[in-house]
């Protein structure tokens, strides 16, 4: 996810950073893979009215926005999702990080791990094994001496 990243703080999830018509078609994209207007539509159909031009048009905007790659499939586009839903949500951290401290990341992990601490200790002790795991990674990927 490139570019800035506007937050509405407003919302849950994906709707902080998508609109909420984008972030259901994302979420339809990403269960299914691979999908045509008309997968979207009918997968959209089920939880809401909508006309299929609209997601026609909000399907073709996100392709525009790279959050979606289509293909010619006959006369109709096939579209994937350009990323996993892991990869995108990363993305969208990793810029609102950047964006609101500079790079002066420590404040930033502090406010977080204090933030775990006082909520629950067992999110602090998975915070913990990712940090004990991305260390073995870098060790075993570190060439010897």
């Amino acid at each position: 996810m490139g570019g800035a990243v506007n937050l509405n703080t407003g919302q849950e999830g994906l709707r902080q950073v998508l609109g909420e018509l984008e972030a259901e078609i994302m979420e339809c994209m990403w269960d299914r893979g691979s999908s045509s207007v008309r997968e979207i539509y009918e997968c959209l159909a089920e939880r809401r009215e909508i006309a299929y031009t609209t997601v026609m048009t909000v399907m073709g905007r996100l392709a525009d926005k790279g959050l979606l790659s289509r293909r010619q499939q006959g006369r109709a586009y096939l579209y994937s999702p350009s990323e996993t839903r892991d990869s995108f949500c990363a993305g969208v951290v990793r810029s609102v990080v950047e964006g609101l401290f500079g790079g002066a990341n420590r404040p930033v992990l502090a406010h977080f791990v204090e933030q775990l601490s006082n909520e629950d200790g067992a999110d602090l002790d998975m915070l913990a094994a990712i940090i004990d795991e991305k260390r073995r990674e870098r060790r075993s990927s570190t060439p010897s001496a």
